[in-house]
Formats: C-alpha cells, sequence, structure tokens
C-alpha cells in the first residue's frame, strides 16, 4: 500500500528539522524520514571527544538557540545531539525514525515523487533530501596496497586512542578533523605524523572576538558564493578543544608531531610524498594576512580598541630540515602501525533515482531547487554561501526552500 503526504524530507538531522520548521510555518503537510535517531550521524560517525568548533553563542536553529551559561564556550558532541533532540520536540517535527529510504523515483504516469522506504512507499509532491554533505568516506585506491600489519581507519569511524595499537600513527588530512585527532594522539603519546594539505591558517580570536563573529560582520557566512569566489573551496581550521585556541601547523610540528606534505601513492611499502609541505603552510599564512587586514580594516572603521592578547600572527618555530625534505615515509621504518584516513567524503545519492547529477554523482541544483520539479536539496556543503550545512546557515536555505515548495 502506499501512504500519501505533501513533502517527505530525508534526513532527520540539522537540515531535516530546520527544513520541518519551515514547512510548519508555511502550512505544508509533511513527514521526516530518519534512518536511525534524530542527530544520527552526531551520535555514530564521531570520534568521542569532538568539539564543536562554533562557540556556543553561534549554536541555533530557526526559532532557537541553544541555551548556555557559556557562550564562548565549545559544545561537546553529546550536548549537541541534546541541542536537536530538545528542538525536535519544541517544533514537534513529525518524525519517522529508524526507516530507511531505498529510492526516491517518479511514479508511473504521474507527476509525483516516490518514496520507497524498507518499511513502505510514500507518494509525494516534493522531496527534501537533507541528508547531509557526508555520505561515503573518500579514501583512496592506493590504501588496499598498504602493508596488512597496518591498521587503517577513516575519521568516520575514528573514536579514540584506545581503537589504536600501539605505535606511530599516520594522519592524512589537516582539516578540522585531521587537526583536531592529531593533537589527541599527540597528548595520548602516539609518534604523530601529519600529511598537510591546502589549508585556510586561521585565529581563534582577534580583538576579543572569535573568528567566527568576524566572519559574521565581514559577510562571509550569508552573502552567496559568488561573491567571495576565493572562499569557495576554504578550509578554515580552528579547534574547540580545551576551551578553544587556533591551529598553527607549526606549533605542531614544535609539539613533536611531524609534517609531511601531500601522500601521493604508495611504493615498495613507501608512502610517496609531494614536495609542497612549505607551500601549503605559506599558503595559510597569506589567507591569515589578508584576512588580518580585513579585520584590522573594519575595527577601525567601527571604533573597536586595539587588541590585547598575543599578536596571531607571532612566529612560531621553524621546522626541522629533515621534515622538510621527506619525499616519502617508510611505514615499517618509521614504526607507523595506523592510518586514520581524514580525508574526507564523496557524495552517494545512488537512491536518488532521477537524472539531477553531474558525473561525479553531484546534485544539479540551484540553492537546493533541482531542474526535476519537486526535488530538492538541502544541507549540502556551499549550497548558497559557507553557512548553508551549519547549524548556524542551513534554516536560511530550509526557508528559501519553504517559500519555493509553498508557491507550486
Amino acid at each position: 500500500m502506499i501512504g500519501r503526504v505533501d513533502t517527505v524530507v530525508v534526513g532527520g538531522g540539522q537540515a531535516g528539522l530546520a527544513m520541518s520548521h519551515h514547512l510548519t510555518r508555511v502550512g505544508r503537510e509533511h513527514v521526516i524520514i530518519e534512518r536511525g535517531q534524530v542527530a544520527q550521524s552526531w551520535r555514530s560517525e564521531r570520534w568521542d571527544s569532538l568539539m564543536f568548533q562554533f562557540p556556543n553563542w553561534s549554536i541555533q536553529l530557526p526559532g532557537y538557540s541553544y541555551e548556555t551559561d557559556k557562550p564562548d564556550g565549545f559544545a561537546a558532541k553529546d550536548e549537541l545531539v541534546r541541542f536537536m533532540e530538545l528542538y525536535a520536540a519544541l517544533i514537534n517535527a513529525p518524525l519517522r525514525c529508524g526507516v530507511r529510504v531505498v529510492a526516491v523515483r517518479q511514479a508511473p504516469g504521474s507527476n509525483r515523487l516516490l518514496v520507497d522506504t524498507e518499511q513502505g512507499t510514500l507518494e509525494a509532491v516534493n522531496v527534501v533530501v537533507a541528508t547531509g554533505p557526508f555520505h561515503s568516506p573518500l579514501i583512496p585506491p592506493f590504501s588496499t596496497s598498504i602493508p596488512a600489519h597496518v591498521f587503517q581507519i577513516h575519521s568516520r569511524d575514528y573514536r579514540n586512542p584506545g581503537q589504536l595499537p600501539p605505535g606511530a600513527v599516520l594522519i592524512v588530512g589537516s582539516g578540522a578533523s585531521g587537526c583536531q585527532i592529531a593533537e589527541e594522539l599527540n597528548h595520548a603519546g602516539h609518534k604523530v605524523y601529519l600529511s598537510v594539505g591546502h589549508f585556510h591558517k586561521t585565529p581563534r580570536r582577534y580583538r576579543g572576538r572569535d573568528v567566527y563573529w568576524w566572519f559574521e560582520v565581514l559577510g562571509f557566512w550569508r552573502l552567496p558564493l559568488e561573491l567571495h569566489p576565493e572562499i569557495r573551496n576554504a578550509r578554515f581550521v580552528v579547534t574547540g578543544v580545551r576551551g578553544g585556541h587556533e591551529i598553527d601547523l607549526r606549533r605542531f610540528a614544535a609539539d613533536g608531531m611531524t609534517l609531511l606534505g601531500r601522500v601521493r601513492g604508495l611504493a615498495d611499502g613507501k608512502l610517496l610524498l609531494a614536495d609542497d609541505l612549505e607551500e601549503s603552510l605559506a599558503q595559510g599564512d597569506a589567507w591569515f594576512g589578508s584576512l588580518k587586514i580585513r579585520m584590522d580594516e573594519y575595527a577601525e572603521k567601527n571604533g573597536m580598541p586595539a587588541a590585547e592578547e598575543r599578536p596571531v600572527d607571532e612566529l612560531a618555530p621553524a621546522l626541522p630540515s629533515w621534515s622538510r625534505s621527506m619525499t616519502e615515509l617508510d611505514l615499517r621504518g618509521s614504526g607507523v602501525t595506523s592510518v586514520i584516513w581524514c580525508s574526507g567524503f564523496r557524495y552517494d545519492f545512488a537512491w536518488v533515482q532521477l537524472p539531477v547529477f553531474n558525473e561525479a554523482g553531484e546534485p544539479l541544483h540551484r540553492r537546493g531547487v533541482t531542474q526535476w520539479p519537486g526535488l530538492y536539496f538541502l544541507g549540502l556543503r556551499r549550497t548558497h554561501s559557507l553557512s548553508s550545512a551549519l547549524l548556524a546557515g542551513v534554516g536560511t536555505d530550509a526557508a528559501f526552500l519553504a517559500e519555493h515548495i509553498a508557491a507550486r
């Protein structure tokens, strides 16, 4: 038997809940289909000690803000799960949890869509795919040739240092996940090798304000990406661990980690490394220099007092010469017994059986609206602005889609 509903939202995380709020606001009947529980990805696909990298004052969904007596602090992942549970109850979200969607397809002889689940099929006028941006782990094919004695895991499945065997750890990727995990393992006593890609060096605080406050007032978060093409693929790296601090990779080296260039492949048990570490670090420094100019210009224009904290561009220790010259890493010789792939994710929308994707499997849309009538995407990376996939920003895109659905 086929059930009928106006709009199906697939995914009960921050995007799906924000969508539900705005669909209710515009008076559209809907249901949220969630494979597990509310915020399932936060529950099952994050490491134990994860701290949200955005300050508490920024945590919000439409009509509801995170309640805390530490607005400048940083929340642990379990607090974020609780926040979304409370929000779902507050808005009386029409959730169907523990139901997995297996296909979205065109209804034969109709302009409606069919949503096939493991528990039956729903016919809908609209479907909003709100499953987030983190689907299948992106791991290079040569990983299968790494010697069998080396334990391998992706950041999605890493939980804590107790998972790893004794010995050195290679972490591939220097984004927020890679850096936070690298710090944890270094403090746990593991020798850490960190393969560095391109990144944007970012202060945690400047002139007494968190960097995300600066991103807000400078327009980075909300403005359409076409107005800021230089940051479309930006990778900002800060952490909320231990009250929040900036990430300085050269400081990592001073603390005992070994920095490496990007991993290019494997030959004879040795990882081949690009000779681009200094270039990546220099690009990070250049970005910070340009950001500092913008922040200072804004501060002077708006009469902000001079900063009292130490200069954030204070020079960190120089890299050891051997770190700069490494073009290969002998896994056995260096004592590496574990590799953690913090190398990102790729989309997996194979279950959406409609022609709305490019050759790379990425949805073709304009601010979440596809060319297929009634099909929408919400919460993808950089859907419209840098904040499109964030707790503090997904509600704006959800409001836009709700108005589009209401006008159909």
